[in-house]
């Protein structure tokens, strides 16, 4: 079913999903080349994503209804950490968009020590305009709002040990989840590794526009009051 595993054995693989029917098999395929420690965290879909996933994996939790991307992670990573005893966990989006061969570069850096690692597109990559604006503006108000710059913020790939998921355990249940862990990385001056990473757009991507921008804003400053 997989090629060899290239990661450690104590570190798994967390993929959230709603509604990923369309390229979960090819995503999920992709990812055993490197790796059999795969939990996939269906998030209430009402499509066979459930389904196609448990034809490939053991670890397949399932949400009864839509809970956002923050609770399916933290279901997932509760699973890999308290039940499966991971060291370690790679966050992986569900369609498609993430390329495993760039899983053994994670790895490296959580061998080396590391208890963050970050991954993040360039700027001048082949990425929409607009997620090239809206990436470059959220990184710009954490700067400001933290004194930290953390690059790519929204970027949904990332790894992390344990120890550091104790210090940036978050409570989101939505997609702001990205920017609450980007906020404890900068409370908590906690060091992190970056990987160049390339991201694989299927369709049309819109980026942030204006309402989003504002709602990142009041979203940061909420983080920033509350923390």
């Amino acid at each position: 079913m997989a090629g060899k595993q290239t990661l450690s054995p104590h570190t798994w693989v967390v993929m959230p999903g709603f509604n990923e029917a369309k390229y979960l098999d090819l995503a999920i395929s992709k990812t055993l080349k490197y790796t059999k420690n795969i939990i996939y965290v269906d998030d209430g879909s009402q499509d066979q994503s459930a389904k196609i996933a448990q034809k490939k994996l053991r670890h397949v939790l399932v949400h009864e209804v839509n809970l956002g991307k923050g609770a399916a992670l933290k279901t997932g990573c509760d699973y890999a950490f308290k039940k499966l005893k991971a060291k370690a966990v790679i966050l992986m989006d569900a369609d498609d968009q993430h390329d495993p061969a760039e899983l053994p570069l994670f790895q490296e850096h959580l061998d080396r020590g590391a208890g963050i690692v970050l991954g993040a597109r360039s700027l001048f990559s082949s990425m929409p305009l607009m997620r090239k604006l809206g990436n470059a503006f959220v990184s710009g108000v954490v700067l400001v709002l933290f004194w930290r710059y953390i690059p790519d913020i929204l970027s949904g790939y990332k790894a992390f040990t344990y120890k550091t998921y104790q210090q940036i355990y978050w409570h989101s249940t939505d997609y702001s989840v990205e920017l609450e862990i980007a906020s404890k990385i900068a409370k908590n001056k906690l060091k992190f590794a970056l990987v160049s990473i390339k991201t694989i757009y299927h369709d049309q991507d819109k980026g942030m526009n204006v309402i989003d921008a504002v709602k990142v804003i009041f979203k940061i400053i909420a983080l920033r009051i509350g923390l």
